[in-house]
């Protein structure tokens, strides 16, 4: 039986919100309309903050319990099936959001390039950190 690798699950979240923040903090000025050095201390909300953590976390929780159901996978499918998942549901569902909202293309493509690297290393680092296994049933 196995179990989900919480520790995988972690040192996950741990890089996608360290990339985040690094992201964001490098933001080019083309995106922000001003130079970096201007409004520095013009931080996002907290509720901003709470919401990305939030959903950052929830996505990684379902990608690793799919990949915990789905048997027979090799790691290679783990890997595609976190591509799969980002190509076909995060993608197609941001890109009627960024139309909705009418948003830029330059604001659209940066956040997309984000959200790819966000995948990235959940699609990397999740396949190869296999969780152990356990004869004993819960």
């Amino acid at each position: 039986m196995h179990k989900m690798n919480l520790k995988a699950v972690m040192v996950v979240f741990f890089f996608q919100v360290l990339v985040g923040v690094l992201w964001y903090a490098s933001t080019p000025t083309q995106f922000l309309g001003r130079p970096v050095w201007q409004d520095a201390a013009e931080l996002p909300s907290w509720d901003v903050l709470v919401i990305f953590l939030i959903s950052s976390f929830v996505f990684l929780w379902f990608t690793a319990w799919l990949m915990l159901r789905v048997r027979n996978l090799t790691r290679i499918g783990q890997f595609f099936l976190a591509i799969f998942i980002w190509l076909l549901i995060v993608l197609p569902n941001f890109l009627i959001v960024s139309l909705h909202l009418e948003l830029e293309h330059e604001d659209t493509l940066y956040l997309l390039s984000y959200s790819a690297v966000h995948c990235a290393i959940m699609a990397i680092i999740l396949p190869l950190w296999r969780p152990s296994r356990s004869i004993f049933k819960d």
